[in-house]
């Protein structure tokens, strides 16, 4: 936590005073001696592929075959060092240099799984809908409706995925479609799932498509703080006059129709996150500890992205009709009417004289 400079600057006081840094020596250290990390590789500075979300093999330590990097093979685990499947490729400490890695595949990719899928957090929202109320709810992207109009939506907003809009088209998606987001289904929506069942009809996932030309083509968002269809949620848009995703039960209210954004994504198991022997600063203050420390996801990473097969599920417009008014109207990227044009190049103020 530090509060000396504004906007933060990383590190200050060690860079520019005399504190030392938060590690054993008081120094920067580039070596890791701790067992966890030798085993996984990571005693060195290196760059590992991720486990999802490159289209080469996953989860490669890339680079040239170093003396000082001893990793455990997967052979030393039992595994075999060609298996990629959905639980092998997050443990697999195989090592390529740049020409091998470039050569190879990610193995969803192999499958038509083109698109990487992530789930950052909302700047005005964490672990919550935007925040509270149907009024903080309606500003939350283009899809808010405290009349809900298109009885499908769950609530008074809902979940949405960024696309770029050439992408889209492509798929033959338009803006404010309904998409299915599948990703692995080798453990996703969940393991052993079956298509069909009433466990499938509410994990997987259904969002908005939104087209944003800001998102670069390849690659998907959906923001993380809405709350997840349930077996109630579902129900309630089964049973309810209104259509509103709202457990009949609980009154639990869904921002997704079904689904959510863990339904595609998941976290992966990062051994050096687990160490017990590694020394870092406190969480507060300024103190120094050992050993594992809760706030840090635990032995896995933050659940964030993955590759994702994104199909067509529905129109956009009204009762399932043709395209979603804004952009019928000529108001969203892409489908720009003459007055949009002109305001886009600022020409609805003029100056006088």
């Amino acid at each position: 936590m530090n509060n000396r400079t504004y906007p933060r600057v990383s590190s200050y006081e060690q860079a520019k005073s005399e504190v030392p840094w938060h590690t054993k020596s008081g120094r920067l250290e580039f070596y890791r001696p701790e067992k966890e990390f030798i085993d996984s590789g990571e005693n060195m500075v290196i760059y590992r592929e991720p486990v999802d979300s490159t289209p080469y093999e996953p989860n490669v330590i890339v680079g040239k075959k170093h003396p000082g990097i001893r990793a455990k093979q997967p052979a030393d685990y039992g595994i075999d060092p060609k298996d990629v499947s959905s639980e092998t490729r997050q443990v697999r400490n195989v090592m390529m240099t740049n020409e091998e890695l470039l050569v190879s595949k990610h193995p969803l990719r192999l499958k038509n799984y083109n698109h990487v899928y992530h789930t950052p957090k909302y700047r005005h929202g964490a672990h919550s809908t935007p925040v509270d109320t149907d009024v903080t709810g309606v500003w939350f992207g283009p899809f808010g409706d405290v009349y809900r109009h298109d009885k499908r939506m769950p609530s008074v907003v809902e979940g949405y995925v960024d696309i770029n809009p050439l992408d889209a088209r492509e798929l033959g998606v338009e803006d404010g479609d309904y998409v299915y987001i599948d990703a692995d289904p080798g453990d996703r929506p969940y393991r052993g799932f079956k298509e069909g069942s009433e466990e499938y009809k509410v994990a997987r996932l259904i969002l908005r498509a939104r087209y944003y030309p800001g998102t670069p083509r390849g690659i998907t968002r959906t923001w993380h703080n809405m709350y997840g269809a349930t077996f109630g949620s579902v129900k309630g848009q089964e049973i309810r006059e209104d259509g509103l995703a709202k457990s009949p039960e609980t009154n639990y209210q869904a921002m997704y129709r079904s689904g959510s954004h863990q339904s595609a994504t998941r976290a992966w198991l990062r051994p050096t996150q687990m160490t017990d022997t590694l020394v870092h600063k406190t969480m507060f203050g300024e103190g120094m500890e050992k050993g594992f420390a809760a706030d840090i996801h635990c032995p896995t990473g933050a659940p964030r992205e993955s590759f994702v097969k994104i199909t067509k599920a529905e129109n956009g417009g009204l009762n399932n009709q043709g395209v979603w008014r804004p952009a019928s109207l000529g108001f969203r990227p892409t489908y720009e009417n003459q007055a949009m044009k002109e305001y886009l190049k600022g020409r609805y103020v003029k100056g006088k004289g």
